[in-house]
């Protein structure tokens, strides 16, 4: 399996798809329905926002011109004051926020105390700011009671990025960044692999920050594990990787606050909720209890009793 055919992911691939299974998709499964909207749309569309964005993973998203971090003040071009222009193009894929067209003919999202999707407006609005796109219908009128409509849906199980990134993350580990299989089976160095995706998918062209990050197999690590982030946001992968390479649960989830002086829009930054996730248990999963009462000598997984 080349390049050749790897695309990044569009909107339609997931929802109001057609009839034609996305190339992207190695398995996935479908079904024609509302649920996800109905579970997810922000509430001034009838919905229940119950996933949303976090500013965790909107600060994951580089800028598009440079590829740096928007953390990098000094080479990412990033505007404090305009936080959500120029940057990687999952971005714009993954999330609605303030000022982003909700649907294709919505309204723009005012999170602003008093805007139709703030919690002053509505108390199951969105705790973050942010409301989540992905996988989600772009007509936003499809739950109004009078004239429901479904969208087929596809939910990918395994796709291509995803292989990409698995051989990425293994080839960094056994040869480095720009390593080549000694045995020549493999043709693809970790660093062409990422370069592919963060072009294809990101629509990031320069590789300066690339090229930074490859110095080394530790800080090209640290890159993989951010582009699995960005790729792969809501498909359940994220705490699954987190956990194997053992990164730290507990990280306090943070949102935005967007207030209004005059003209100008102030984004002022919170946390939102605590996750207390600081056992090694968490790490792990526990055995069944009934399986460890038919065997009292079957050990538990650790920090489970």
């Amino acid at each position: 399996m080349g390049f050749g055919n790897f695309y990044g992911l569009k909107a339609t691939d997931l929802a109001d798809a057609g009839n034609t299974t996305p190339a992207e998709f190695l398995f996935r499964t479908y079904f024609n329905s509302r649920d996800l909207e109905n579970k997810h749309f922000a509430p001034y569309y009838l919905g229940k926002a119950n996933t949303v964005p976090s500013q965790n993973l909107v600060d994951a998203f580089p800028m598009k011109t440079t590829g740096y971090p928007i953390s990098d003040t000094q080479n990412s071009a990033y505007d404090p004051e305009n936080p959500y222009d120029g940057r990687d193009n999952r971005f714009y894929l993954n999330i609605y926020y303030q000022g982003a067209v909700y649907g294709k003919t919505g309204l723009p999202v005012d999170v602003v105390y008093g805007g139709k999707d703030s919690q002053s407006y509505d108390p199951f609005a969105s705790r973050s700011g942010y409301y989540q796109a992905k996988f989600l219908s772009k007509n936003e009128a499809m739950l109004d009671p009078l004239a429901s409509t479904n969208a087929q849906h596809y939910y990918p199980i395994l796709r291509k990025a995803e292989v990409f990134l698995n051989y990425a993350e293994a080839a960094n580990e056994a040869w480095g960044p720009k390593g080549k299989d000694p045995d020549g089976i493999c043709k693809f160095t970790a660093y062409q692999v990422i370069k592919t995706i963060r072009q294809t998918s990101g629509g990031i062209t320069d590789t300066k920050y690339l090229d930074e990050m490859a110095t080394s197999k530790e800080s090209f690590r640290i890159l993989i594990q951010n582009e699995r982030r960005l790729e792969l946001a809501f498909e359940n992968q994220r705490y699954y990787d987190m956990r194997r390479w053992l990164l730290p649960l507990n990280e306090a989830v943070k949102g935005v606050v967007v207030t209004k002086e005059g003209d100008d829009l102030i984004y002022t930054f919170q946390k939102v909720e605590d996750r207390k996730f600081d056992g090694i248990r968490y790490y792990y999963s526990p055995l069944p209890y009934y399986e460890c009462v038919k065997n009292p000598n079957l050990v538990n997984n650790l920090g489970w009793k």
